[in-house]
């Protein structure tokens, strides 16, 4: 990491705040409202205290005296963040109640028969706050050192290894998925309710691999 690069960062997450602050206050002022009047809440689909939850608690805290009003963090994680978009798509749309949420909600669309909300038509996006790539992660024990050397495993122990994500449907499972069609190997999928617990078991060598975010790795 160069000098330049923590104070890049900063000016990133200055520019998310002041835009997510300024979209929000211009929705209120489209139906001439006085925004905001009270308490913004954030919804986050993930557990508390892990890496995609410190990321809402950061905005939230810089939002706050944008806006003049507090911003607090509610979690709901589960089901590929479904439980938490559910709640916010059954709220009212007045801009108190927000979602800080991963491309894992929109990929919903392709991974099940039937969602509980459009994560389209009942959401409107304000801003794009981060990316961040996904590393290939596996137990200490197990006998590979390489890609290569994982590929040469699994084919040798075919539907015995497991690999977990932070539930069906995320870019972790689909990463996995993805792995295992290229490589000709056959993995078992262990889905969790979130990426927290589920790199904790791969810590505790009760899965063998992941595919994890910056965060987590």
């Amino acid at each position: 990491m160069t000098s330049s690069e923590p104070e890049q960062r900063r000016k990133d997450f200055r520019r998310w705040t002041f835009t997510i602050a300024a979209a929000i206050a211009a929705a209120a002022l489209a139906h001439a409202q006085s925004y905001p009047a009270r308490v913004v809440k954030i919804v986050s689909p993930f557990v508390p205290g892990g890496p995609g939850d410190l990321l809402p608690r950061a905005v939230a805290a810089g939002l706050s005296p944008l806006l003049g009003q507090p911003v607090i963090v509610e979690n709901r994680p589960g089901a590929a963040t479904i439980i938490a978009m559910q709640a916010v798509a059954k709220s009212p749309p007045d801009g108190y109640t927000l979602i800080f949420t991963s491309v894992s909600s929109f990929i919903n669309l392709s991974a099940y028969k039937s969602l509980p909300y459009d994560p389209v038509g009942d959401f409107a996006p304000i801003a794009l706050c981060f990316t961040t790539p996904l590393y290939l992660v596996v137990h200490p024990s197990l006998p590979a050192n390489s890609v290569a050397e994982l590929i040469a495993l699994a084919k040798s122990r075919p539907g015995k290894l497991t690999f977990a994500s932070g539930g069906t449907g995320t870019t972790a499972h689909l990463a996995g998925e993805l792995f295992k069609s290229l490589a000709g190997v056959d993995m078992r999928h262990v889905p969790y309710k979130s990426a927290g617990p589920a790199m904790m078991d791969v810590m505790a060598a009760h899965v063998d691999l992941m595919f994890g975010s910056a965060g987590l790795s």
